[in-house]
């Protein structure tokens, strides 16, 4: 009598079969996770290289310049930068060993075609409240403007804008204008400006990074110092230090570095350092806020990673 043999596998063959498969699937899974993480980590490098990116544009054309179109010192509210400080021209330094640097910067503003310059039309001997204009295209209520004759500068807050009669008046008074207070920018040169003084729009900025309203994700910010909120420039910059380069005895040739220097004037350059970190912190990975500047480094990890960045440069206006 014939038997048949039944087709199949044999327990051993089907062990067999189920441990290859296991480590096939142990190193498939194993190479998908080293790429996930190597793509995460790679996303996150570029994440931070675009807040670098997003920080250096700005911060680069306003500190290059500061000072620029300022013949003297311009009279601002005391407590403005800080208590006691009643004029700037170009830069005012706030150093920290405990947090951020904040950076003050001004400068006037004439590089827009859509927001041009304007010229007094009848003198102004003494402060007065309005001016008398060429023209008032481009400018808004709210604004900081500088009106300057080349020899002094004062700045101002306009109030109103009359297009038909060619004024723009900087009333005194409220909490938004507190440059037009009395004591305050009107503090004409002698015999004030004459006919023909430029009048053009102000930056006076304030830079820092806000580490309290989302303390997870601090962001660099500026403020535009005229009573609007400040605005964000890049996210995730944990830190921001500033150096910067003196002329100690005026030869035209920098000495020294200086994280907080006394005489504003003697600035020629300025360092940036800045400190990215990725969005999110990471699974077992062990990192320490490193000490930028005169900022020592964090007591522990965090999970977070970070990148540096410094980069010097020219102040072409800073001093008198």
């Amino acid at each position: 009598m014939r038997t048949t043999r039944e087709a199949g596998f044999t327990l051993i063959e089907v062990m067999a079969a189920v441990a290859i498969f296991s480590i096939a699937m142990t190193a498939v899974y194993a190479t998908f996770t080293f790429q996930h993480k190597s793509y995460t980590t790679q996303s996150h490098v570029a994440q931070m290289q675009e807040n670098f990116r997003d920080a250096m544009v700005p911060l680069n054309r306003d500190i290059r310049l500061a000072g620029y179109g300022i013949p003297a010192p311009v009279t601002i509210p005391d407590g403005a930068v800080a208590a006691g400080v009643t004029t700037i021209r170009s830069l005012y330094p706030v150093d920290s060993t405990t947090g951020s640097d904040t950076l003050y910067i001004m400068y006037l503003y004439d590089m827009d075609s859509n927001q041009p310059p304007t010229t007094i039309t009848s003198p102004m001997p003494n402060p007065s409240a309005e001016f008398n204009v060429a023209q008032v295209t481009g400018f808004l209520e709210g604004d900081l403007c500088f009106i300057t004759d080349g020899g002094a500068a004062d700045m101002f807050q306009v109030t109103t804008v009359q297009g038909g009669s060619l004024k723009i008046q900087h009333n005194p008074g409220g909490s938004a204008t507190d440059y037009n207070n009395a004591g305050g920018h009107n503090t004409f040169p002698p015999g004030g400006y004459d006919t023909g003084s430029r009048i053009a729009k102000a930056r006076f900025l304030r830079y820092y990074v806000d580490t309290t309203t989302d303390p997870d994700h601090p962001t660099l910010m500026v403020d535009r110092m005229g009573g609007a909120p400040p605005q964000p420039v890049a996210d995730d910059i944990e830190d921001m230090q500033f150096q910067y380069f003196l002329d100690t005895d005026f030869d035209g040739v920098p000495e020294t570095w200086s994280d907080n220097p006394g005489d504003l004037t003697q600035i020629r350059q300025v360092r940036i350092l800045l400190c990215a970190r990725t969005k999110f912190p990471e699974k077992g990975w062990q990192e320490v806020r490193p000490a930028l500047g005169n900022r020592p480094a964090g007591a522990g990890a965090d999970g977070y990673r970070r990148r540096m960045l410094a980069i010097t440069l020219d102040v072409r206006n800073a001093g008198i």
